[in-house]
């Protein structure tokens, strides 16, 4: 997982994030990654699943991807189960009403903390494609 600072365009950000899910399904369909993904409006958080070397692939990618900065990786585990198994990337507009739920990822200074809010919020994500 990682959360990160947008730098889209507001007056064009749902319209520029609904064509980033479009690629990334794609992409991700092929490379054998499922996940989903948070838009507050000005953060994106987003949970990857997949083998060590197509995070790590990917990972490259989105580092060096201008549409967003201040990438922070929140919370990395071997993967057991996949959450999101069901989705290329899971995504349902906009959630500005997690917005505080992400400060906390945002914060590196306490990582229990950092862990638990993002623990907090794959929870979220989950029943977002359970609906």
């Amino acid at each position: 997982m990682y959360v990160s600072t947008s730098r889209l365009d507001p007056a064009t950000a749902t319209k520029a994030v609904e064509a980033i899910v479009a690629e990334a399904r794609c992409r991700n369909r092929a490379a054998g990654v499922s996940g989903a993904l948070l838009f507050t409006g000005k953060n994106f958080v987003q949970v990857l699943e997949s083998d060590d070397a197509a995070i790590d692939s990917l990972m490259v990618k989105l580092c060096a991807d201008s549409r967003h900065e201040n990438l922070i990786i929140t919370y990395r585990v071997p993967l057991r189960d996949r959450l999101f198994a069901d989705w290329e990337m899971a995504y349902s507009g906009a959630a500005h009403f997690v917005r505080r739920r992400v400060v906390p990822l945002l914060d590196g200074d306490d990582p229990a903390e950092q862990r638990r809010a993002s623990l907090a919020l794959i929870d979220i994500m989950y029943h977002f494609t359970k609906k």
